[in-house]
């Protein structure tokens, strides 16, 4: 390798982040180039300062900027948003969102209620019934069988003819 190292290049060296083949040439150049070699060595000595005073303990404030803080925190007023987002939190929450839905759950049915309903049979038999007593309806036995096979669909239902012309219906069970 005939150039120099970039700075970049000796930072990832140094932290271990290059490739093997990279870390390879880079190893072999350090070894031939002095220029780059204290480059390294500044690199790792900058780099074991900063994790030795990373390690270093942290230092405690003195006792009166602890107090002033914390009075200052005390006096001031909370503002409307932070008040919003105190009942935001989940301890209220929460239950008031569980009243709400069981709320909805129990007033629903009471909001939509239907109303009575009536059977489509009901208006067939009430038609029929009306179509019975008109004297001269061509359809009034006709709509009293469709009436019985509608009502009882268990059973045939059969028209006898008798010898005056008249018809008469009947319902005869299903045997089978």
């Amino acid at each position: 390798m005939n150039e120099h190292l970039s700075t970049e290049r000796i930072i990832d060296f140094v932290h271990g982040e290059l490739s093997p083949a990279d870390d390879a040439l880079a190893h072999a150049h350090l070894a031939a180039c002095s220029d780059c070699r204290e480059a390294y060595e500044i690199e790792a000595l900058l780099s074991e300062a900063l994790r030795s005073a990373a390690k270093a303990e942290e230092l405690e404030m003195p006792s009166l900027v602890t107090a002033a803080v914390w009075d200052r925190i005390r006096q001031a007023k909370p503002s409307s948003a932070s008040r919003l987002a105190a009942w935001l939190r989940p301890a209220y929450a929460i239950p008031v969102a569980a009243a709400l839905l069981v709320g909805g759950f129990f007033a629903s049915p009471l909001a939509h209620r239907a109303g009575p309903t009536i059977d489509a049979t009901y208006y067939l038999e009430a038609h029929a019934a009306q179509a019975a007593q008109t004297p001269l309806s061509e359809r009034s036995s006709s709509l009293v069988l469709e009436t019985s096979m509608i009502a009882n669909p268990t059973s045939s239902a059969f028209v006898d003819a008798s010898a005056d012309g008249l018809a008469t219906t009947g319902a005869i069970d299903d045997v089978r």
